[in-house]
């Protein structure tokens, strides 16, 4: 099965950032996504003044972006079944 990571903001359409396929990854393809995301996931603990209220598990995670001083975005990043177009 293959795998993607999606990004997703305020709850909209989500949109594919990565993907792994079985043939491309050695058949380890959620492996390799967990390892990316985990990669993205330290990027923005990193940066806590900039990712607020940032909270995870181990196929997702979410913060809040600030886009003013009053107004945020929900940032959700998530792993999940990759299907393609056929």
């Amino acid at each position: 099965m293959d795998y993607a990571i999606y990004k997703n903001v305020n709850g909209n359409k989500p949109h594919v950032i990565y993907t792994f396929t079985q043939e491309a990854c050695n058949h380890r393809a959620k492996a390799a996504a967990r390892e990316k995301l985990n990669d993205i996931w330290l990027r923005v603990i990193q940066r806590p003044e900039r990712y607020h209220n940032a909270r995870g598990a181990s196929d997702e995670f979410s913060y809040d972006y600030m886009t003013s001083s009053n107004t945020s975005d929900l940032i959700r990043f998530y792993i999940t079944n990759y299907k393609t177009k056929q």
